[in-house]
């Protein structure tokens, strides 16, 4: 089994893998890497070459570290493979658009229409005030997206299921 981390450094992101045999891979790239442990953290050797590194842990969270490299300091993000997987679900999760149709849940008469088409809702907002039995009912939107044609206009009477606004 592998074990897979995620690194960024300023805005680029590499892929580091280290097989079950301790061979090590960036983006998929072998890399042959001799390491010392030193006074000063680890001497690295790769493609003829020696750097003396340190690395510390950032104490604002865990995923960042100060990686000193022969004296410059270079700031990174790592992340491990059940780490960055979560983050991207997230991420994709916040960002998100949905089609929906927003129907009325009873007959009532619409008293204000709080989106105009073209605008970019969020799941949970409210879109309009529908009056039902003497009370107002906040509407609000089932998905994120964006109002693609309102239905309806305020003092318009509606029944229950009609179409009042399509999200795209």
């Amino acid at each position: 089994m592998s074990t897979v981390y995620t690194v960024r450094i300023h805005d680029r992101e590499y892929l580091i893998r280290r097989d079950r045999d301790n061979n090590l891979f960036v983006n998929d790239i072998p890399l042959s890497v001799e390491h010392v442990p030193v006074a000063e953290g680890m001497l690295l050797r790769f493609n003829n070459r020696s750097f003396t590194v340190h690395v510390e842990r950032s104490p604002k969270d865990g995923t960042t570290y100060l990686v000193n490299v022969n004296g410059t300091s270079i700031p990174l993000d790592l992340e491990d493979e059940k780490t960055a997987l979560m983050r991207s679900l997230e991420s994709e999760k916040a960002t998100k658009l949905h089609s929906a149709l927003l129907r009325s849940p009873m007959p009532g008469k619409i008293t204000n229409v709080l989106v105009s088409e073209g605008e970019l809702i969020e799941a949970g907002q409210g879109v309009l005030i529908l009056e039902a039995m003497k009370m107002e009912n906040e509407i609000k939107s089932p998905a994120a997206g964006i109002v693609k044609t309102i239905h309806v206009k305020d003092s318009d009477a509606v029944e229950k299921n009609a179409i009042l606004i399509e999200i795209s």
